[in-house]
């Protein structure tokens, strides 16, 4: 009986440290806004591609990708990034290829 008691018991506690594993794995969505103000470092309400570009990032990125980056990100393309165009835009094309034409 006790022996049960112990296998349950186990079996209870893997099953609560595998649901802490999966759900620390899950990725949370961005804070925009506090990403916005970050990128925004004039304050003056819009992101220009100068400061997209200057933001310290923890991976380096190259210019030549920022810059496209930023291109997806101002769809209006009016060289000043809004709050609204970034919270649209982000992650779009994130892991799609583009299939190439013979």
């Amino acid at each position: 009986m006790k022996l049960n008691t112990v296998k349950l018991r186990l079996l209870t506690l893997g099953l609560f440290a595998f649901s802490l594993t999966m759900s620390a794995q899950e990725k949370k969505a961005p804070n925009f806004e506090k990403m916005y103000k970050k990128f925004d470092a004039d304050a003056d309400g819009s992101v220009s591609l100068d400061e997209f570009k200057s933001v310290k990032r923890k991976k380096v990125v190259p210019a030549n990708q920022l810059e496209k980056n930023y291109a997806k990100l101002d769809t209006d393309g009016n060289g000043a990034l809004t709050l609204v165009e970034l919270k649209e835009n982000w992650g779009k094309g994130k892991g799609k290829k583009k299939k190439k034409q013979d």
